[in-house]
C-alpha cells in the first residue's frame, strides 16, 4: 500500500491547499496520505491564526488520513531545521513518497543544487556574503549565483531543504513536486477563487472567497497576534536575551529599544538588511514564549517521538503499522520529554491570553472523523 507524505502549516487551509491535495490524489496513486502539520507556530514567526486542533480537523475533512505534529520548537525555525523536523516525522510514518508545491514543479533541480551546496568552495563563499551582513535567503543565492546557476524561489528552496533532509534521514524516500501557479486549472477553479494564505491573512474580511466551505465558519474566531504584544514586551525586559534562540550578537540592543503597537511596526522597527523579516518574527516569538537556544537545541538532538493529532479510518490502519516501531503518542502530559513539556507550555500561555482550551486538548485523544 502506497504512502505519501505531506508537509503543510494550513495558516489557513484554502483552495490552492486543496487543488495541491488533489492533484496529489491523482499523480500518486495514493492509497494513504499522512500530513505533518506545523504546531501551533509557523516557520515564518507567526503563531497560526487557527489552532493545531482546528487545522486538524479541518485537513481530515479534506481528506487527509493520518495528522503528524510537528512540535512549535521545530516548526517555528530557519528553513533546514524546519524541513528535517518535518522529513522524519514522515519518514518515521514510512511514506513511500513526500509531495511539496515549487515554483519550478522540477525535482532533478534539487539534485544539482544539493551537489553544489555540499562543497567547501561554495560554503566559503556563502558564509563571506552573510558575513558582509547579507540575510541568509540573498546570501545564498548570491553564493548559488557565482556559479552561473539561477537563484532559487522561496518554495524551490525549501524543497532544497526538504531535498537535504531526505538525502540524510531515509534516501528511499521520494520527493515529488507539483508546479505552483496562479492560474490554478479551470476545471477546478477560478483563478479568483485563489490566494495565498499570506493574502488571506491580510485581508480576513474576504476570506470566505477563497477559502472551502468547511473552513468559512472558523474564521470567524481566529488569534489574533497582536495580542502577544504585552508578553512580547513584558519578557524583553525581564529575560536575558542572549539567551532566546534567534538572538545574534548585537540584536538584543535593538530589542530594547523595540518601538510599534502591532507586531507589524514591531518587526518593521528591528528589521535590517541583515536581519530578515521572518527571523525578527521568530525573535518575537521567542520573547513572548521565552524559546531558548537550549530549548531549541534539545528538541533538534532529542525529539524522536510521532505526535498524532488526527485521524480517520484509514489512518487508524497507518496507526496499526506504525505502533510497534514508532515513539507514538495519541495525547500528551508533562514529563514525557521537554519538547512535549515546551508545547504544553505555549498552550498554557495562549490560554491565559486567549481564553481558549488547548491545554486540555494537549492532554485527551486525538481528532477521528468518521465515515460519514
Amino acid at each position: 500500500m502506497k504512502k505519501v507524505g505531506i508537509i503543510c502549516e494550513y495558516n489557513p487551509l484554502h483552495n490552492g491547499h486543496v487543488y495541491h491535495f488533489n492533484k496529489i490524489k491523482e499523480e500518486s496513486k495514493a492509497d494513504y496520505i499522512i500530513l505533518s502539520l506545523s504546531g501551533y507556530l509557523t516557520q515564518r514567526g507567526d503563531l497560526a491564526i487557527l489552532d493545531k486542533f482546528t487545522r486538524t480537523k479541518l485537513a481530515l475533512e479534506m481528506g487527509v488520513d493520518l495528522v503528524i505534529e510537528c512540535p512549535s520548537l521545530l516548526s517555528m525555525n530557519e528553513a533546514l531545521i524546519f524541513a528535517n523536523a518535518h522529513v522524519r516525522n514522515l519518514a518515521t510514518a514510512n511514506v513511500d513518497e513526500i509531495w511539496i508545491g515549487s515554483e519550478e514543479g522540477n525535482e532533478e533541480l534539487y539534485k544539482k543544487y544539493y551537489n553544489l551546496i555540499q562543497k567547501k568552495v561554495f560554503k566559503d563563499i556563502l558564509d563571506n556574503f552573510i558575513q558582509n551582513g547579507q540575510g541568509y535567503k540573498e546570501a545564498f543565492n548570491k553564493a548559488i549565483s557565482s556559479f552561473n546557476l539561477p537563484p532559487l524561489k522561496s518554495n524551490d528552496m525549501l524543497g532544497l531543504f526538504y531535498y537535504e533532509a531526505i538525502i540524510k534521514i531515509n534516501p528511499n524516500i521520494k520527493l515529488k513536486t507539483i508546479k505552483r501557479t496562479n492560474s490554478f486549472i479551470e476545471a477546478e477553479y477560478n483563478a479568483t477563487s485563489i490566494q495565498s494564505a499570506s493574502s488571506i491573512r491580510a485581508n480576513l474580511k474576504d476570506a470566505n472567497l477563497y477559502v472551502p466551505p468547511y473552513v468559512k465558519e472558523y474564521l470567524s474566531n481566529t488569534l489574533d497576534n497582536d495580542l502577544l504584544i504585552p508578553f512580547i514586551k513584558f519578557n524583553i525586559i525581564n529575560n536575558n536575551l542572549k539567551e532566546l534562540a534567534e538572538s545574534t550578537e548585537g540584536i538584543e540592543n535593538r530589542l530594547k529599544n523595540i518601538k510599534g503597537n502591532t507586531i507589524e511596526e514591531m518587526v518593521k522597527s528591528l528589521k535590517t538588511k541583515r536581519y530578515s523579516e521572518s527571523k525578527i518574527r521568530r525573535l518575537l516569538i521567542d520573547c513572548c514564549f521565552n524559546i531558548k537556544k537550549t530549548n531549541v537545541l534539545d528538541s533538534i538532538t532529542n525529539y524522536n517521538s510521532l505526535r498524532i493529532l488526527g485521524f480517520n479510518e484509514n489512518g487508524q490502519n497507518i496507526l496499526k503499522e506504525l505502533k510497534d516501531n514508532a515513539n507514538i503518542y495519541t495525547n500528551i502530559k508533562e514529563g514525557i520529554n521537554n519538547t512535549f513539556d515546551f508545547e504544553i507550555k505555549i498552550a498554557k500561555t495562549l490560554d491565559l491570553i486567549y481564553h481558549t482550551n488547548f491545554t486540555k486538548q494537549e492532554i485527551t485523544k486525538p481528532i477521528i472523523k468518521r465515515a460519514n
